[in-house]
């Protein structure tokens, strides 16, 4: 608890409800009434791509070229709403307190921590990347460094969210490369991290690229998973 505390009370980042001040206890973003709308992803869950549920109905047939996906909530109300507060409203503290949501269920190895790229057109309108945000209480906790360049988005793409399973990889071919000229000698594992996993399609073509340099294994980690079905996967 600090000074700035007093003069500015912190606020629940899901409803804004005013959150007790505790001295000496660790900093709060969710109030006790909205944590129980985050829906935690709990085993059993895919191996694979983090899906609730066995048999998962999103991975049968595909290829993936990291080795899993961890999410730690379910794409659903109170989640949902907040990462549209961060990327269509620029709220970054919401972003920040997601990410210590995340630091306090991931345990993982790793030479880097690396976000999801934004084009840099998308990231000078939104002001930052929220996977970069997410990422810095991970980096906190797990002591494992945020690469921001390592990956680097070259291709302007449309949102995911507006297309299908298939137009969704196609929109991603040729969309990242790799920062070579400062990463000469690959590392041996990235944990990749990103807002919200849905076919997987993003996550796949940045593990794609970051294996065709050298990398040899790479695990990712997204705040929320989006709940389908077979028919959807």
């Amino acid at each position: 608890m600090s000074l700035l505390d007093w003069i500015y009370p912190p606020k629940c980042v899901a409803c804004k409800m005013l959150l007790p001040l505790v001295h000496n206890a660790p900093k709060q973003w969710i109030c006790e009434q909205c944590k129980p709308l985050f829906i935690a992803i709990t085993e059993p869950f895919c191996p694979v791509c983090g899906h609730p549920g066995l048999p998962c109905p999103s991975c049968y047939g595909k290829t993936f070229h990291f080795e899993y996906n961890r999410a730690i909530f379910a794409y659903e109300d109170t989640v949902r709403d907040l990462i549209h507060k961060i990327k269509f409203q620029g709220q970054k503290q919401a972003a920040y307190a997601l990410g210590d949501l995340i630091a306090k269920e991931v345990t993982m190895i790793g030479d880097y921590i690396v976000p999801v790229p934004l084009h840099k057109s998308k990231k000078r309108t939104r002001g930052f990347n929220q996977a970069t945000v997410l990422a810095k209480p991970l980096s906190k906790s797990l002591k494992i460094p945020i690469s921001e360049n390592m990956l680097l988005r070259v291709k302007n793409t449309m949102p995911q969210s507006q297309l299908n399973i298939h137009a969704r990889e196609d929109n991603l071919t040729d969309a990242f490369t790799y920062n070579k000229k400062k990463y000469k000698t690959p590392p041996d594992t990235v944990i990749l991290i990103d807002d919200i996993f849905t076919s997987g399609a993003t996550m796949n073509a940045c593990a794609k690229v970051l294996k065709n340099y050298g990398v040899r294994q790479v695990i990712c980690v997204s705040l929320a998973i989006a709940l389908k079905d077979v028919d959807q996967a």
